[in-house]
This record gives C-alpha cells, structure tokens and sequence, in this order.
C-alpha cells in the first residue's frame, strides 16, 4: 500500500504550555525574528534555472541526516512552487521513507526503463511515492531481502537524470564520505548538509569529513556546505561552544546551524509538520534557505 503514516498520536514537539506561550507572544515576537523568518522563506522560494541537488551527509549513524532530510524536503515542498524529490540512498536500509510517512512500491533501480524514453514528468511519476503536496520520495531499494546493492552506476544513470523534473532534490546518503556511493553522489551535489551531533567531538567529526571532501579533490563544495548540529537529548553533559564552531567553519567557508532538541523529532518515527516544535520549523527553513542560496552560487 502508497500511503501516508497515520500521526495523530504522535507527541508534540513542544509541551501545550509552550504552544500556548508561543501563541500569546506571537503578537510581541521582535521584529528582526520576524523579518530574519521571512527573509528565510523568500531564499527558499527563488528560482532555479535547472534543478539543485542537496546532498545530506553524516559521518556516522544518529546524527540525524535522515531526519533533517525529511525536514528540508517539507520545507522546500511547503515553501516553493516547483516541484521538489527526497531520494534515500542510504544502502542501509534508509529511514528516510518512513520518516516522511509513506510506503513506497518502486525503488531507484527501477527507474531506468521509465527514464529512457521520458520526455516529461508525467512518464516517471509512476515509479515515485507522493509524500505531501509538490513533494515525491524515491528510496534505494524496495526494502526487502534480496534487493540489489544501490552503486554508483545506478545512482548515476537514474538518479541524476531524474532530478531535472524537479526544482529542488534532497539526497539523503549513507554514512560516512569514503565510499564510491558517496563519492558519485557529493560529486554530483550542489550543496552540502553535514549532520553531526551537538558536542565537542561532533564538531571535531565535521572537521575531519570537510578535510575529506577536500583530500577527494572536491574541495570547492566546501564553501557550499552547511553544519547542522543536532541537540539528541535534552540532557547534554558536554555542551558544544557552538560559537566559536561556528566561527571556525566560517573561516573555510562553511556555515553552521544548531538544531535543537525536539521531543517529537526524538520519540517518533514519522514526521507530523503540524507537532513540530516552533524552534525546529524556523531552524529548518533556515537550514533550507541556507542551503539553496549556497546551491545556486555560480
């Protein structure tokens, strides 16, 4: 069965006190919030003159790039015009499917046939799962025993010729950078998402997957790549001077974000866009926003 995931159980990502506070201040929220939100969205919404591909990494399982793959293809869905391709490239049994809601029957391999003699969207839309309003998912693989290993080849022959029914791809990868997977896939990005986890030594990993991306002659991606550091817990013991990490990548021309807890982001499998909470819908936009602007530099 294609369908969406029932959510109305799933927890909210704020307490009702806080929705409820965020409702009676939304009059009073300052006006550079409000302005910095906007212009967020407004980087969304521009145009591309030919498909962009956003390429989520982490370098090691938990980080959270399939979540924040979710999250930005919604963002990108709800905010543009156009439309917009979440494709799971994860060989690991990607999460990326279920954490959008939906059962998928075709996977990226089967795409070949459709894409041979495709002359508009309408000839492939068959073989992809409608995840939310402008927004489509296609996975690695059909989730069964048996499949096909997703490798280079195929990712390059379907994956990147589809993307140009679409205005935005967002490509949720593998763990890691040192596999051929993972290499035809940053190759072909146009921008880069890190996931790592917000603490010391998930600012060192982001570190040594930049020094990766510029030792495997892919250096110039560096200035198109944004750090997302997940807050997992609401209990951190070893707090991450986001700061002065900040500072650091902006000096080789990376940007940082914080991604902060989100109790409906930690306690379900399905994202509801509805039970996000207020911090986690802003930062996403802006982690979009960043992203494509990055995207679309000459």
């Amino acid at each position: 069965m294609v369908g969406r995931v029932a959510d109305r159980d799933l927890p909210h990502g704020d307490p009702l006190l806080r929705r409820l506070g965020h409702e009676a201040v939304r009059a009073f929220r300052p006006a550079h919030d409000l302005a910095d939100l906007a212009e967020a969205a407004a980087e969304v919404q521009q145009p591309v003159t030919t498909g962009r591909r956003i390429a989520v990494v982490g370098m090691r399982g938990g980080s959270g790039k399939s979540t924040l793959s979710a999250l930005l293809a919604l963002v990108f869905a709800r905010h543009r015009q156009d439309r917009v391709l979440a494709v799971d490239v994860d060989p690991d049994w990607g999460s990326l499917p279920l954490r959008l809601g939906v059962r998928h029957r075709h996977a990226l391999a089967d795409v070949r046939a459709a894409l041979a003699g495709a002359g508009s969207f309408e000839d492939v839309e068959p073989y992809l799962t409608p995840a939310a309003q402008r927004l489509w998912v296609l996975p690695a693989n059909r989730g069964r025993l048996g499949d096909s290993p997703l490798t280079p080849e195929i990712y390059e022959q379907n994956a990147l010729p589809l993307t140009r029914f679409f205005g935005v791809t967002v490509i949720d990868c593998g763990s890691g950078m040192r596999g051929a997977l993972q290499q035809a896939v940053l190759a072909g990005a146009h921008a880069v998402v890190l996931a790592t986890p917000a603490t010391p030594d998930g600012a060192r990993v982001a570190g040594r997957a930049l020094d990766l991306v510029a030792a495997s002659g892919l250096g110039h991606l560096i200035a198109r790549t944004v750090v997302v550091f997940t807050v997992r817990t609401p209990h951190t013991r070893k707090a991450l001077d986001f700061d002065g990490a900040a500072a650091i990548l902006a000096d080789v021309g990376a940007g940082a974000v914080r991604l902060r807890y989100d109790r409906h982001l930690a306690s379900t499998s399905t994202l509801a866009p509805g039970r996000l909470a207020h911090a986690t819908r802003a930062t996403a936009v802006r982690v979009a926003a960043e992203a494509l602007g990055r995207a679309v530099r000459p």
